[in-house]
């Protein structure tokens, strides 16, 4: 399971360095000319695991907040985009799969169940914490949320004012292409600049 996510994560640093959207975004979207694949990315995911992995060695309150905040930062990360499909008031193309008219209480049970473990994990472990044994969860959650905000509205160095959202590397059916497109994908790019 820990290769997994770690392979994961290392597509989605690839995927956001390769937009520009990290710091170290030249460094991390290298792709290996040997493999193929994002080494550089690869190695980043695989030290970030290791220092949170560190953690552990600080205590159990320190690892126990490390894994509620994954369970915080993941259901958050689903809560947005429910949320934003049923309360963001446009019209809907359903895709291939849907629940039909179970889409809406299937996302409003989803929605309670989320927001109600979410609120379970922050919760300290004892009826009187200390600072020893209090859980941590939300401190650092909203450190990580204040944090991503000054990144990207920090004035003139904030993502605000420079991203301009992800970099399309296909043509889309239908679409006749477009500039900000070049119709291949990032590795053939890369090779294509190796030849040059």
């Amino acid at each position: 399971m820990g290769t997994s996510i770690v392979t994961a994560c290392s597509r989605q640093i690839f995927a956001f360095s390769r937009d520009g959207a990290l710091p170290g975004s030249g460094f991390l979207y290298r792709i290996n000319k040997h493999t193929g694949t994002p080494v550089n990315s690869v190695i980043f995911a695989a030290f970030g695991a290791l220092c949170l992995g560190l953690l552990a060695f600080a205590g159990p309150t320190a690892i126990s907040a490390i894994f509620s905040l994954a369970v915080t930062g993941q259901y958050t990360a689903y809560i947005i985009p429910i949320s934003s499909r049923f309360f963001g008031g446009q019209e809907w193309s359903p895709g291939p799969f849907n629940l039909g008219i179970w889409g809406r209480p299937v996302a409003y049970i989803t929605l309670l169940w989320m927001i109600f473990t979410i609120t379970v994990v922050a919760f300290p472990t004892t009826s009187s914490p200390t600072g020893a044994d209090m859980n941590y969860t939300a401190p650092v959650f909203g450190a990580v949320i204040i944090l991503s905000a000054l990144y990207y509205y920090l004035p003139v160095y904030g993502g605000y004012y420079w991203f301009k959202g992800p970099k399309a590397n296909v043509d889309t059916v239908g679409s006749g292409g477009d500039d900000s497109s070049s119709g291949v994908s990032a590795v053939e790019e890369f090779e294509k600049e190796g030849k040059n």
